[in-house]
């Protein structure tokens, strides 16, 4: 059983994991952001059936990517995180 110290120390440990996880992804968005020019020719390549107006309203951001890829082609969330993920790593971004 554990003591109020224990469960708070876990608490603490969950909370940071979480917040690194968000630092992570913030630092990923930012990233892309910051490229997004660059990668707008590139994701129009993978994924032909986005608009102009689909790239200016993604804006880099990833889960508007994401979001866009899923309503676009039919996915799956899971199945576009994926298709975005692997993207972003072969463009090493």
């Amino acid at each position: 059983m554990m003591n109020n110290q224990d469960l708070n120390e876990q608490s603490m440990d969950e909370q940071y994991k979480n917040n690194q996880k968000m630092d992570d992804n913030d630092m990923n968005n930012q990233t892309l952001k910051g490229e997004w020019n660059q990668l707008k020719g590139s994701v129009k390549q993978k994924w032909g059936d986005l608009t102009d107006d689909d790239l200016t309203h993604i804006e880099g951001d990833r889960d508007k990517l994401v979001g866009r890829v899923q309503e676009r082609y039919g996915h799956s969330k899971e199945d576009a995180e994926r298709d975005v993920d692997e993207w972003r790593t072969q463009n090493n971004y």
